[in-house]
């Protein structure tokens, strides 16, 4: 039975994906003669508050097919189109052809750092990751473990309170003294958890924006990581905390640890009009009195931040880093980003701002307003949580391999190719469960806490999680963009929710084999020009199997029983053993194939 109308919102339009401000986007749609007529698509433009309604002109038949098509206008229309198409039938009811769909339309002259997607990123925690230099003292402010194998603290103290306080003595030195190990897997960027001084373990409650944490080392250290990284073709970039300081700082000062006057001590301070103080307390992040919310778009903020010459940004750029990612960048106002990724530019025109969204940034709402992350040129990637969320789904059997390879071509449609090569493709954070154990215990992952600080894997559940961790790893690097590594996860630590994915990096007792499998994973991409730039497009997908092009690269993934796969025509080398592969390859259970083909990209 033939279908009533022939129509993607994806590739049924000509330019594909997000496009620069007046862009003219051709929608073309195919209606079956005996069914469908008279079509007509819906138009709002979003940022401008207008809606029209155009009818699309008849071009051609095609095979039974009327093809229709019409002319989108985006001049003057950054911002989103959202599109709906209609047509009658022959009894005079309306019929919707396709979905709602949006069009990210952005504004001229949006350019990114290229060298961002030609590697790895490496998520370091810090204080978790290695301990160089001098040996860890103790401190009267913190618990120091003298085990690296201990477990983070993760129960309330005596009065209930969660301190995050414990630490391993992880630092700079630490991190220097692995770099020979980050360029083994095909590292390019060293992303650091916040450095600056505060009273955790992991620093999200600045104390110091214009100090290094004592724990982790001084101005010097970095320099010389940034310095030294530069040597390996490294980068590194800093977790910019600026929604929120600690309570215990040199701004608010409640616990008066500093000499300054505090906003918390007198209404005459000079920090007091950053934060918004209410009768009998104060704002603070999601109700969290130990993080005082800040009024970023308070002037001497800004100054202190971003436009001082010896701001912040300026200060810490001026020591070699090479970008930020901003902690919760949804919270974050459109004007403190626009003027923090202008600064960071004027002060390295090859710098890069990632930001943590969680969602979809290019129709992210936060506080009832549309965010214009890449259509105002805010950000220039973001965190890609959408993608995590898509694989691990489709390996825990949440969703079939038609809808995670639908929802990955849709997520590319609605960003600019701009933000697509700074996307920092993840499967795991420092706020996420460790991907190894959401694919091997994901009957856990609600369970009581106490519970799941000893539990640990049995072997066969450990084995499993690990063939589906490395299919994970080929979605995860064929897509545009650079893919993370979270410390550890490339030599299999387990961990669930906070702080129990924050455990010490098991040196010497790593999982030789897969490591062994993503710096394999690294070389290949810092060597394959598909990698960096390549168009990417789903070939097929069934329940259980996808298979991904790549430029000239090809990914086929199984998560279910062996299976036989017809490639495209042509002949391939596989790139792990260098076998040579015609026309059809057999998968087995939950097994993948990364093909790279011989000849020229195939359209």
């Amino acid at each position: 039975m033939q279908a009533s109308y022939l129509f993607d919102s994806i590739k049924s339009r000509d330019p594909h994906g997000a496009v620069c401000t007046g862009t003219q986007v051709v929608i073309r749609v195919s209606l079956l003669r005996t069914a469908l007529h008279s079509p007509s698509i819906w138009l709002r433009y979003e940022a401008q508050s207008r809606e029209m309604t155009l009818p699309l002109v008849w071009e051609k038949l095609d095979c039974g097919y009327d093809v229709y098509s019409c002319v989108v206008d985006t001049a003057d229309a950054t911002g989103l189109i959202w599109c709906r198409i209609t047509a009658l039938d022959f009894a005079g009811g309306c019929v919707n052809v396709g979905e709602t769909f949006q069009i990210t339309v952005y504004a001229p002259g949006y350019e990114t750092p290229e060298w961002y997607a030609k590697g790895v990123t490496y998520h370091a925690f810090v204080d978790r990751f290695c301990r160089g230099g001098a040996p860890l003292v103790s401190d009267p402010d913190y618990i120091v473990h003298q085990s690296v194998e201990e477990t983070p603290v993760f129960l309330p103290d005596e009065n209930g309170i969660v301190r995050n306080n414990d630490i391993y003595g992880g630092n700079l030195q630490g991190i220097i003294e692995k770099l020979d190990y980050l360029n083994s897997l095909g590292v390019r960027t060293i992303y650091l958890s916040p450095i600056f001084e505060a009273w955790s373990n992991h620093k999200y409650n600045t104390a110091d924006y214009h100090r290094i944490d004592p724990h982790f080392g001084n101005e010097s250290d970095l320099e010389e990581l940034c310095s030294r990284a530069k040597e390996y073709g490294m980068r590194v970039i800093l977790d910019g905390v600026f929604n929120h300081t600690g309570s215990d700082s040199v701004y608010f000062n409640r616990e008066g640890r500093y000499d300054s006057v505090g906003a918390f001590q007198s209404e005459t301070s000079p920090y007091r009009q950053w934060y918004s103080f209410f009768e009998g307390g104060y704002e603070s992040w999601w109700g969290i009195d130990t993080l005082p919310s800040i009024n970023e778009q308070t002037p001497s903020y800004l100054d202190f931040i971003i436009e001082n010459e010896c701001s912040v940004i300026a200060k810490w750029m001026q020591c070699g880093i090479s970008g930020w990612r901003l902690d919760v960048a949804d919270e974050l106002p459109d004007e403190f980003l626009a003027a923090l990724r202008h600064r960071v530019r004027k002060l390295n025109q090859d710098a890069v701002v990632i930001g943590e969204v969680w969602e979809d940034a290019s129709n992210k709402i936060a506080y009832s307003k549309r965010r214009p992350y890449f259509t105002e040129h805010e950000l220039d990637g973001v965190m890609n949580y959408p993608l995590k969320d898509g694989i691990l789904a489709f390996l825990n059997g949440g969703i079939g391999g038609i809808e995670l390879g639908r929802n990955l071509e849709v997520l590319l449609d609605h960003y600019p190719k701009e933000s697509q090569r700074c996307l920092m493709n993840l499967i795991g954070t420092h706020d996420t469960a460790r991907a190894l154990t959401v694919l091997g215990s994901p009957q856990h992952l609600y369970a009581d806490k106490a519970f799941k600080a000893e539990f640990r894997m049995s072997e066969a559940e450990r084995a499993l999680a690990i063939k589906k961790l490395k299919l994970a790893v080929c979605l995860q690097y064929v897509f545009p963009g650079s893919p993370s590594i979270y410390y550890g996860d490339e030599v299999g630590m387990e961990g669930f929710e906070d702080p129990l994915n924050r455990r010490f990096y098991p040196w010497g007792k790593e999982d030789r084999e897969l490591l062994k499998f993503y710096q394999m994973m690294g070389k290949i991409k810092c060597e394959q020009e598909s990698l960096h730039n390549g168009k990417f497009c789903v070939l097929c997908a069934e329940h259980d199997f996808i298979m991904i092009k790549r430029g000239i690269v090809i990914l086929a993934v199984n998560r279910g029983e062996a299976c036989d796969v017809v490639l495209p025509e042509g002949a391939y080398i596989n790139l792990f053993d260098g076998d040579v592969l015609r026309d059809m390859v057999h998968l087995p259970k939950l097994g993948f194939i990364w093909l790279s083909e011989m000849k020229e990209e195939i359209e």
